[in-house]
């Protein structure tokens, strides 16, 4: 297996020289490690302390509230299948989903378990630095491709105004657990065609980018064209140093193609817990690429078209990657 080691971002740094080089990572590898993030180590720290009291639950009781059609609730081993090909028999693992966030206030408009109920005040505040740090990005990759409004002025606030927090979204904090697997011996025995160790399987994700916490951080592969490669973390005193941040489906249109949304899946033997945010554009954003001469020149015919050949808006993206994820619900 071969490891890779991810560029580094300081979000501290706002130079257009840092932009250029946030926009290099997010258009030549779509994974970077973000450091100076507004996460404090306390907080992440609970954050995973509340996943395992969740998860550590009898089943009967996690799955009070199952998932539904709307994203929404606990997924159960082998409900959801990520496998983009359709090879797929179901990720051996287990996550709850919270989603439908009024955004004013950052709490979710669907029913929760108690542990997350009693920790809600906690989570919304985290919600809310999620959402400082992707407009943040937001902003640094418009600079960064020097995108125009129609009349030809600079529009840095393109990307961020269609995560504005007045708009309706689809973005989703989940909680995810996989379990320790027993029979495999060594990582070395995992072959890359051995797809019942693939703990979630090969997919992009849905949103504009997602934000990934992982304990331990073992298990996170990328695909570069030809091969897996395991994603490594510099190691330091601090384990909550660096933020892992994916480019999805959406930049990727609204650029053409130019950043990458990577294929990507978790295998591990190991019992892995992570906290993921996707954050997500407006229901109603139209997935068509922006006024920018660096994505006009890249052309790369990278979008998704209805069946009447219009671009799919945010919420129909979506809509079809979700019903192909929960064939098993």
């Amino acid at each position: 297996m071969t490891n890779f080691n991810l560029p580094i971002i300081d979000l501290a740094d706002s130079s257009k020289s840092n932009c250029a080089t946030l926009l290099e990572a997010a258009s030549q590898h779509g994974f970077l490690l973000l450091k100076n993030h507004l996460l404090e180590e306390t907080e992440i720290d609970k954050l995973f302390e509340i996943s395992k009291q969740f998860f550590d639950q009898p089943t009967e009781i996690k799955n009070e509230l199952p998932i539904t059609t709307n994203n929404a609730g606990y997924v159960a081993p082998f409900v959801e299948d990520l496998q983009e090909d359709g090879t797929g028999e179901g990720d051996d693992k287990e996550a709850f989903n919270i989603t439908h966030f009024n955004l004013s206030n950052f709490y979710p408009n669907q029913p929760l378990p108690l542990i997350f109920q009693k920790n809600m005040p906690f989570i919304s505040s985290t919600l809310r630095k999620y959402y400082v740090m992707l407009h943040m990005i937001c902003r640094m990759l418009a600079i960064a491709l020097d995108i125009r409004d129609n009349n030809g002025n600079p529009d840095h606030e393109y990307f961020v105004s269609a995560h504005a927090l007045d708009l309706k979204t689809h973005s989703t904090l989940r909680f995810v657990h996989y379990n320790a697997i027993d029979s495999i011996d060594s990582m070395d025995s995992i072959d890359s065609n051995e797809t019942d160790k693939v703990l979630a399987g090969a997919h992009t994700d849905y949103g504009s980018m997602t934000f990934i916490l992982q304990r331990p951080s073992l298990g996170l592969e990328v695909f570069d064209g030809e091969k897996w490669i395991e994603i490594k973390i510099p190691e330091s005193d601090n384990l909550n140093e660096y933020l892992i941040v994916n480019i999805s489906d959406v930049l990727s249109f609204w650029t053409d193609g130019y950043l990458k949304s990577i294929l990507h899946r978790v295998r591990t033997k190991n019992e892995r817990y992570s906290v993921v945010f996707f954050c997500h554009p407006s229901d109603e954003s139209i997935l068509s690429p922006v006024n920018s001469k660096i994505v006009k020149n890249y052309n790369g015919n990278c979008y998704s078209l209805d069946k009447n050949g219009n671009p799919l808006t945010a919420l129909e993206h979506l809509t079809m990657r979700l019903d192909d994820g929960y064939k098993r619900i």
